[in-house]
């Protein structure tokens, strides 16, 4: 029954699964942790993780359970717990590429851990990628264009990879670039981002039942010149494809907010905000800095008009968040207390997908009564459709950016809805992505240096709302003339700076 169960979640059938490991569990341990699967598969988190949790009670070594209890975790939005759990399998036997690579995304979002401590442990990842990764022979470069261009993914879907990406497309066609992608994961049903992706490439390329060797071998048949990363260590990455050097030039983009770790990997794609003069030693690859954003835009052309801002409606400043929960840290919790307890008639409205689950709404609810903001302060709102994830942002005048893993695509989601985001510069492309995004708009005055600061420019806001109004309707003509915003002005940056990088590499002359 555990076993029938396991391969009915492993096949998309989790639903039909349960009543078998549910009945196994009450006798066999692999059930149970088998069950855990199956509930992850289905959205019922907090079932999930009691099943770990339970698991790794009666067999603490098992790093499998304390990986899926990790991830589960940190999809709850429980970032510190997560990292706690997954910090463990650094020290016991099973470490695997792919735990590793969550405990590496999962300190992203901790304020305490430093960027040489996190420099430190993606060059320990990428040793250990080395050591046992042989890559392929090496093959010369081809030195006549265009460029057969690959790019590897798990989020070539309804995500910000595949939705930034979508919009530069045909501009990288248009640079008569031979698009081939890889995907690593399946969208789902209804999800129509795939199919239009794939309607834009050249070649489409299914590699999530691939192991690591076929896949690379895949890429070099292909005689691919150029091959993008665009997942790092987010979940379905494939960077052990990538440690075995399938492409003469192989760069990091979009999808990771830091180094890689692999000396396989020649570039990471940054910009000069993001990734600023002095960084370069975080990273095992070389910077290659964009002289514009390394985001790019297209038009929502499924978003509504920009609305009047709410406190003209009903008198009620309202900020908001719609980043994931596990951006909200004990420090942003208690900067975001402060702006409510000074602004007294103002509330806040988070939306997030986690806000779906009771144990998160509650941990929010508790963390803010311990700074003194009483639950009706705040609105908790989940998962929605995409039209009414935009129609949100009408109920809000100002967006709180969460540090130090700022917004990205929410950030640019919000600007497009005219609202004004506040963001805290940081250290790591990530916690400058605020920066990057607002400093290319002019809006450099939406920028500051700490948490007092956070607090001094979100109080004066609710005090100059004749302001908010003209800013609000002038935000998406801003985003739209942004040099970012124009699939061929990106497009020739981005595929000068990737061409030249690989002219430099191998010595390919014009």
């Amino acid at each position: 029954m555990s076993l029938l169960g396991a391969i009915l979640t492993d096949t998309n059938r989790a639903d039909q699964a349960l009543p078998l490991l549910e009945h196994a569990a009450k006798h066999e341990l692999l059930a149970r942790h088998n069950l855990g699967i199956a509930y992850y598969a289905l959205g019922r988190l907090e079932a999930a993780a009691a099943c770990f949790e339970t698991t790794l009670r009666a067999k603490p070594d098992w790093v499998e359970a304390r990986n899926n209890l990790g991830n589960t975790l940190l999809d709850l939005g429980f970032a510190r717990q997560a990292v706690d759990v997954l910090r463990e399998c650094l020290h016991r036997p099973g470490l695997t590429p792919a735990i590793f690579s969550n405990l590496l995304l999962s300190m992203q979002y901790l304020p305490e851990v430093t960027r040489d401590e996190l420099a430190s442990l993606h060059r320990q990842y990428g040793e250990a990628m080395a050591a046992a990764h042989l890559p392929l022979p090496a093959v010369t470069a081809r030195a006549h264009c265009p460029l057969r261009v690959g790019f590897v993914s798990g989020d070539l879907r309804h995500h910000p990879v595949g939705l930034l990406l979508e919009g530069l497309m045909p501009a990288l066609r248009a640079r008569r670039w031979w698009l081939s992608a890889y995907s690593s994961r399946h969208g789902l049903p209804g999800d129509p981002i795939p199919a239009r992706l794939h309607a834009q490439v050249d070649q489409w390329v299914d590699i999530s039942n691939l192991d690591d060797a076929t896949a690379a071998r895949r890429v070099r048949e292909d005689r691919i010149d150029v091959l993008f990363d665009l997942s790092g260590h987010t979940g379905f990455n494939r960077l052990g494809v990538f440690a075995l050097k399938p492409a003469p030039t192989q760069i990091s983009w979009l999808g990771y907010g830091d180094s890689t770790g692999l000396a396989t990997i020649d570039a990471v794609i940054g910009d000069d905000v993001s990734t600023p003069t002095g960084v370069d030693r975080e990273y095992v690859e070389t910077l290659l800095r964009l002289p514009l954003p390394r985001l790019p835009l297209s038009a929502t052309s499924d978003a509504p008009a920009v609305a009047d801002p709410p406190h003209i409606i009903n008198s009620t400043f309202t900020f908001g968040c719609f980043n994931t929960i596990a951006k909200l840290n004990p420090q942003v919790i208690r900067t975001w207390a402060r702006i409510l307890a000074i602004t007294p008639d103002s509330r806040l409205l988070m939306k997030s997908r986690q806000l779906d689950h009771a144990v998160v709404r509650k941990a929010i609810t508790d963390a803010f009564a311990e700074h003194g903001i009483s639950t009706n302060r705040l609105i908790l709102e989940g998962y929605t459709r995409r039209s009414e994830y935009f129609s949100a942002f009408q109920r809000v005048d100002v967006t709180l950016d969460p540090f130090p893993f700022n917004g990205g695509m929410t950030t640019l989601d919000s600007l497009w809805m005219g609202v004004p985001v506040l963001s805290l510069v940081g250290k790591g492309m990530w916690a400058r992505q605020g920066a990057m995004i607002l400093g290319a708009l002019g809006l450099n005055d939406w920028l500051v240096a700490d948490s007092d600061s956070y607090v001094s420019k979100a109080v004066s806001t609710r005090q100059s709302t004749a302001e908010l109004v003209n800013l609000r309707f002038d935000l998406r003509r801003r985003l739209g003339e942004a040099d970012f915003a124009d699939p061929k002005t990106f497009a020739d940056a981005f595929c000068t700076a990737a061409e030249g990088l690989h002219r430099r590499l191998h010595a390919i002359t014009e």
